[in-house]
């Protein structure tokens, strides 16, 4: 079975499977951390903001006060979207049959099944 990367030919080739286990114990407890901070302390945060910049700039209008709160409260939401897709793993999207049978290349960082992994075609056979 050739392992070989497709793309720059390197030999220095690691199966997905163990590149996706590899963060071990500190990669959890980091991904464990970034998913409390956007989970719970942006969206307390916004809230938080949203009410005392609120309060502040309804002191001088109400509809500025208004707009002050909406307007944190939707940069709080993007706030957590950015830092949830910036914590997301970059094997999140592959399929089952990619993370069972892929590699990946540790020179260019390539996704690849090998050829004899392959499901084989189905033929069909034509009628006349």
């Amino acid at each position: 079975m050739d392992l070989s990367c497709p793309k720059c030919k390197s030999e220095d080739t690691q199966k997905l499977t163990m590149v996706t286990s590899a963060s071990g114990l500190f990669g959890k407890i980091l991904r464990f951390g970034a998913v409390y901070v956007y989970n719970v302390w942006i969206p307390v945060a916004s809230v938080f903001f949203g009410i005392a910049f609120g309060i502040v700039f309804g002191l001088f209008n109400g509809y500025l006060g208004f707009f002050a709160f909406a307007g944190t409260l939707v940069a709080g939401f993007f706030a957590r979207k950015w830092v949830k897709a910036k914590t997301r793993s970059k094997f999140a999207d592959l399929s089952d049959n990619m993370r069972q049978n892929g590699f990946q290349c540790n020179r260019c960082e390539h996704l690849f099944i090998p050829v004899e992994s392959l499901p084989a075609p189905k033929m069909q056979i034509a009628s006349a």
